[in-house]
């Protein structure tokens, strides 16, 4: 696989992990303001999140938009902007996704999902400051890592059957 194909594959990765965050924009997801909510069993934790994370996919189609064709043309700069709103957009989606109460029985499980939820954040860092730097063969390196690492994720939750939570970097044709 090319350098260009890996950064595009790796864009569209991001496109479908940065949906998350518009759900939390629009205030899809509030937390219970009693304090006495109870953890929710793992039915209504899927639901909750899934509905936190639909809404963002089509903002971070919209912020990946020809990212692919960007980096092939060379415009470096400009992918990397748009990698950065869709940072921006996973960041959020991710930190609304942390405050949903997680059930009790799949606590562990869902720290080690959100370990590599979070080290995929860090990539993505790292991915635009290597773009901004013009290291596009760090940034490939870094790309793959970032596909490898929400391939783990979606390993660590696939029982929990996430359909819009879980990363697929084909959902958008890439």
């Amino acid at each position: 696989m090319g350098r260009f194909a890996l950064l595009t594959v790796a864009a569209t990765a991001l496109v479908f992990a940065f949906g998350i965050a518009e759900a939390v924009a629009d205030g899809v997801y509030t937390p219970p303001s009693d304090g006495l909510a109870t953890a929710p069993n793992r039915v209504e934790y899927v639901s909750s999140l899934e509905k936190i994370c639909r809404p963002g996919s089509d903002e971070t189609v919209k912020a990946m938009g020809k990212a692919r064709k960007d980096l092939k043309d060379g415009r470096i700069a400009v992918a990397a902007h748009k990698f950065e709103r869709a940072s921006k957009i996973y960041r959020r989606t991710l930190k609304s996704m942390s405050a949903v109460p997680r059930p009790t029985a799949d606590t562990q499980r869902l720290k080690a999902w959100f370990g590599y939820l979070n080290r995929q954040q860090d990539f993505l860092s790292e991915i635009i400051d290597n773009l901004q730097a013009g290291r596009t063969i760090k940034a490939q390196h870094l790309i793959a890592d970032f596909i490898h690492t929400g391939n783990l994720a979606n390993n660590e939750v696939l029982a929990f059957g996430f359909n819009y939570c879980s990363f697929k970097p084909t959902r958008y044709g890439f």
